[in-house]
């Protein structure tokens, strides 16, 4: 039994020992639950400066010497709550389109806290930065008046050539105003009437013979076929094709790549959609352009040899003109545009583009689909530049489908994308939910905080181009 006693004995003298530490610990957690801070609210109201309440604008709350940060929006009262906020001083800053940014600082103590004066913003000052409210179709006018003071040596005009990348697609009847710019100027008529003179001293074409008649014939042949080259050859089956009639210059790179450039746009052309496509236009019009020409000339034997010359002619033709263009005639071009010389701001495909939903989500339907309005969580920037400011209303939509868990809640709701197309002014800028054209189409959000909206990532589907402001 000695054994068994001094085993009671250690165990007793084990409690005792325990016993002080155990209550000490229950004591030590007990006092500090009891001097935990409570967590408090923070809400308020956000107005303009006549007083009417501002909706979806961004409430963003971050703690003093802390890059932690809380965001929400304001409802259509234009309220914002924040709950369990730990007490501290923070940071308060509110962004909503067409305002000016405001920052404050507040003080959050524990428990419910009284809201804060409605914060009144004032309206932001007029942007000149950049321009994107011109629709493509006035861009391209802008860009044909900049084009027609496009001049060689300041004397000869050099319209069909662009300096800038990328350039607005032409309409039908802006080709036709730049070819009929072009025929119409003095120095075409002025170089096809010295042209009939050399023709004439050298005795070309024998039968529209001498004297004033003969110089006629060869002056109205000659610019006939000019007329027929820029409007069938530039303008009409460009129309017809919808490929752009001017030379897009590069100007950058190693001289082979530009070398290689100028070669390759012999046989290919700018579609009106912005793709490069083989160059229907120019084959079939540099064709029929030279076959209508022949009618104005002295019948010539063998016309199918002289079609394949023609159409042989045609690419070299082209080629050496676009290579004196990425060369040489840059230089000797005045009046070029500083806006078009330079690229414009091009916002590229797979740039990522943060938003925020502005309705609540919380009471979609199992299996319903319906729009849904965003603003942008921050400023769209390109090269540098703020095309679109923070809180900016975006105009395209999304739909979603809600497929709610077993236990009834939006936890789980799946959203899914289809043609989505945001608006930044007159701009349409298309998204995906995919860094990658390729990429699984899975949209990656957050809830934000409980109000029922989303914070969600989407991604620029192509390179859109903004316009500097002039």
């Amino acid at each position: 039994m000695r054994p068994h006693l001094q085993l009671g004995q250690s165990s007793v003298r084990w409690g005792a020992a325990v016993m002080p530490s155990l209550w000490i610990l229950l004591v030590a957690q007990s006092c500090a639950a009891q001097t935990a801070p409570e967590l408090g609210t923070l809400r308020g109201s956000v107005t303009d400066s006549s007083g009417a309440v501002v909706e979806a604008a961004i409430i963003s709350l971050q703690p003093d010497g802390s890059t932690d940060q809380r965001t929400t929006l304001t409802d259509q009262t234009g309220s914002f709550h924040f709950s369990a906020v730990e007490p501290g001083a923070y940071a308060l800053t509110i962004k909503a389109a067409g305002f000016t940014d405001r920052n404050t600082n507040v003080s959050v103590i524990s428990g419910e806290n009284p809201p804060l004066p409605p914060v009144a913003l004032q309206i932001a000052p007029a942007s000149t930065t950049v321009d994107v409210g011109l629709p493509p179709h006035e861009l391209a006018l802008q860009q044909v008046h900049d084009e027609e003071k496009q001049r060689l040596l300041g004397i000869f005009p050099n319209f069909f050539v662009t300096y800038d990348p990328n350039a607005a697609p032409l309409t039908a009847a802006q080709k036709f105003q730049l070819g009929l710019r072009t025929i119409i100027d003095p120095e075409v008529i002025l170089g096809n009437a010295v042209g009939a003179g050399i023709e004439q001293w050298h005795n070309t074409n024998r039968q529209f013979g001498q004297g004033m008649e003969g110089y006629g014939k060869r002056f109205g042949a000659d610019y006939a076929s000019s007329v027929i080259h820029v409007m069938i050859g530039h303008t009409l089956t460009q129309s017809v094709f919808h490929q752009d009639p001017r030379y897009f210059y590069k100007g950058t790179g190693s001289f082979g790549s530009r070398f290689l450039y100028a070669i390759g746009t012999a046989f290919v052309a700018k579609g009106d959609n912005g793709h490069w496509q083989p160059d229907y236009s120019d084959m079939v019009g540099g064709l029929a352009a030279g076959e209508i020409s022949n009618l104005y000339y002295p019948a010539t034997s063998r016309p199918g040899l002289r079609a394949f010359h023609r159409f042989l002619l045609g690419f070299s033709g082209r080629a050496s003109s676009h290579l004196l263009q990425e060369f040489i005639y840059r230089k000797l071009t005045t009046h070029v545009p500083k806006t078009l010389a330079r690229s414009q701001p091009v916002l590229r495909d797979g740039t990522p583009v943060s938003l925020f939903s502005v309705e609540d989500l919380r009471s979609a339907t199992p299996q319903s689909a319906r729009p849904v309005t965003f603003v942008l969580a921050k400023d769209v920037e390109v090269g540098g530049v703020i095309v679109a400011k923070t809180g900016t209303k975006v105009v395209g939509q999304v739909t979603y489908t809600a497929v709610p868990s077993a236990a009834g809640t939006v936890d789980s709701m799946h959203l899914s994308l289809e043609n989505v197309h945001l608006k930044i002014g007159e701009t349409d800028v298309p998204l995906r939910s995919s860094p990658r054209k390729a990429g699984a189409d899975v949209l990656e959000y957050r809830w934000l905080e409980d109000t029922g909206r989303i914070a969600v990532v989407l991604y620029v589907a192509r390179d859109v181009t903004f316009v500097p402001a002039r």
